[in-house]
């Protein structure tokens, strides 16, 4: 309101800022409506609703960054359009994962199938995947081992599809910010799939849990930054 009443806020900014107190006050009332799942019967929370909790916040701060990050870097500039639609598509199936990261810590699923890359010895899928829900579709939003199978494969497909933005990027650089962006997604992504395999290995221990859940925070600004060096 200060920046307002002062004129230091340009109408851009003003519906980006408006933007960010919507995301945050219904931030606040996805936390509320959270930890009420949890307050009867049982004292745990709705993995869903913990998914959608923690994504909220999640897209909150990145767009709070993309924000910030038009203010640094006000100037257009011509941009290659189907990479930038590529990097969307990264930061889409990022978020994914995110999701099913919820799942798994709301499921309590990083309990089971403790080895890797296979789920158990000599078996890539367990067979638990496939029967512990019914109908079959729920096994991979509510079943443990179906979800935790699918945060398994994701991971794999978000380090495929960094590699692939960080190779095609590099033929497309022009500014130190865009290398730096790139280098920085490439070296993300390869610290957060090593912390998740040792969070399975190690049977999630509390340190290692956050850690991971930090590598995540990181790994989707720097595909925010990435995405912003080159769309604006």
């Amino acid at each position: 309101m200060y920046f307002i009443i002062t004129k230091q806020l340009t109408w851009p900014t003003i519906k980006k800022t408006s933007i960010l107190l919507i995301l945050g006050g219904f931030q606040g009332f996805l936390g509320w409506y959270m930890v009420k799942s949890g307050l009867v019967d049982r004292p745990d929370v709705s993995h869903y609703r913990l998914a959608a909790h923690l994504t909220t916040a999640f897209i909150t701060f990145a767009y709070t960054l993309w924000v910030a990050l038009d203010l640094i870097f006000p100037n257009k500039k011509n941009i290659d359009r189907g990479f930038r639609n590529t990097i969307r598509i990264g930061l889409i199936i990022l978020l994914i994962q995110i999701i099913y990261g919820a799942f798994v810590a709301g499921l309590d699923a990083g309990f089971v199938h403790n080895h890797w890359p296979m789920m158990s010895e000599g078996k890539f899928m367990h067979e638990t995947v496939l029967i512990e829900k019914t109908p079959l579709y729920k096994n991979f939003i509510e079943g443990k081992s179906g979800v935790q199978f699918i945060h398994r494969i994701l991971a794999f497909v978000v380090l495929i599809s960094v590699i692939f933005i960080y190779l095609k990027g590099k033929m497309l650089a022009i500014s130190k910010y865009q290398i730096n962006g790139l280098n920085l997604l490439m070296i993300l992504v390869g610290i957060q799939l090593l912390l998740g395999v040792l969070t399975i290995l190690l049977q999630v221990p509390l340190w290692l849990g956050v850690s991971h859940q930090i590598g995540a925070f990181l790994l989707l600004a720097s595909m925010t930054f990435t995405l912003h060096r080159f769309s604006k």
